[in-house]
């Protein structure tokens, strides 16, 4: 008997679809998203040389919270951009193919009076 290798060998599923109890609902995760911000930024000014960290740090966050939703078989894509508030305007948009029936994405704007802070989170379904 040969110790420590052992080979999965991974059937599929044939599970092409959702549930409906098992989506990703945007209303649930904007939900999440806003939570996770508004903790985040409550106390921060903007200060560019941080910048860089905060969004590699609420990123994460926001994943792992929306992680906790169980939202089953979907892969989570988190974009967070901060900026500065400088009587400024910005657009930010995404563009992607994918399967209008079962993936989805959700978003929210955190501002303050220094910065702010737009969370996107896209959920792709995969079989």
């Amino acid at each position: 008997m040969e110790g420590g290798n052992q080979v999965h060998v991974w059937e599929n599923t044939y599970i092409m679809q959702p549930k409906d109890e098992e989506k990703f609902l945007p209303s649930k995760v904007t939900e999440t998203i806003e939570r996770v911000m508004n903790e985040y930024f409550k106390d921060k000014e903007y200060a560019a040389e941080e910048a860089k960290n905060w969004t590699l740090d609420v990123s994460n966050d926001i994943k792992a919270a929306v992680k906790e939703l169980n939202i089953p078989r979907y892969k989570i894509i988190v974009q967070v951009v901060i900026g500065e508030q400088a009587s400024q305007g910005i657009r930010v948009a995404s563009k992607f193919l994918w399967d209008v029936t079962s993936d989805n994405w959700a978003s929210y704007t955190f501002q303050n009076a220094s910065l702010f802070a737009v969370g996107m989170v896209f959920g792709c379904y995969y079989e």
